[in-house]
């Protein structure tokens, strides 16, 4: 047989192989495709028939695709974060926790807490409202964050925001800032209560998150063992949970799942289960 023929024959071939192969892995893909929706769908029913829990199927996200990070300490962004917050530093102490500036004081802890005391009209609130003012103020913070609450029914007299950092567009959860304003004014950022990413999030090694099969199950038996009383999940969010206690620091991706009674946070990688606390 001549070459060319036998070449066009041998390219046939090959042809006909990698389209046998292409549709073989298209059916195992359809094949898992269905096989992890009928896997939801009967984590869905088991929560209902032992804990009366309903879910829509259409409101049950896919695997989480959070990576975890870590987080360093980051002392000049802790310094320009002080600045900005300040203004001019005049007391820099050499454990770099206390602040003072010509705007205030401000202690910042390796743990990620951090507070603020401001002169009286350091930061007057013009021609804006106390929830613009503080977005503004993350900005110069370089800090990416969001609105979560905000109390200003006595405003001008006092007000209250609470903001929360996000990275990359997802939240971090426990990361919050507690503003307080007072005779249109920014007065103080809380202690105790507010808290910051201590440096820039570095992605990390580690064990993969959950599937959401598994964490609906964890959370059929955590209903039933701690005696929570809901009737519906209504919502979840993805996105991260700050856990200091390690060393370096890290980013744990975490589903925030809201219910017709409450809300819970579902550690993605562990499958530990926790209520939201209330405020106060």
């Amino acid at each position: 047989m001549e070459w060319p023929k036998l070449k066009n024959i041998i390219i046939i071939i090959l042809a006909c192989v990698n389209a046998f192969l292409l549709v073989l892995v298209l059916h195992r893909q359809q094949e898992s495709q269905r096989y992890s929706e009928s896997a939801r769908e009967d984590a869905i029913t088991v929560l209902w028939n032992t804990c009366r829990i309903g879910l829509d199927q259409a409101l049950l996200p896919e695997d989480m695709a959070l990576p975890p990070m870590t987080v360093e300490r980051d002392q000049a962004l802790e310094q320009r974060q002080a600045a900005a917050l300040l203004g001019t530093l005049t007391g820099t102490p050499s454990d770099s926790m206390r602040y003072e500036g010509t705007k205030g004081t401000a202690q910042f802890y390796i743990n990620g807490s951090f507070s603020a005391a401001f002169a009286e009209g350091a930061y007057p609130v013009e021609e804006t409202t106390p929830e613009a003012f503080a977005l503004a103020l993350l900005e110069t913070l370089e800090v990416e964050g969001e609105v979560v609450r905000a109390e200003t029914d006595d405003w001008p007299r006092r007000a209250e925001v609470v903001l929360r950092q996000g990275w990359a567009g997802s939240p971090i959860f426990d990361c919050t800032a507690t503003l307080i304003f007072q005779d249109g004014a920014l007065r103080e950022i809380q202690r105790d209560v507010s808290r910051r990413l201590v440096g820039a999030p570095r992605a990390a090694d580690g064990p993969d998150c959950l599937d959401m099969v598994t964490l609906l199950l964890r959370f059929a038996d955590y209903v039933k063992q701690n005696s929570r009383v809901c009737s519906q999940i209504t919502g979840f969010t993805a996105g991260y949970v700050l856990d200091a206690q390690s060393e370096p620091a890290q980013l744990v991706p975490t589903w925030y799942v809201t219910t017709d009674n409450g809300a819970y946070y579902w550690n993605a990688v562990t499958g530990e289960i926790y209520p939201e606390q209330a405020d106060g």
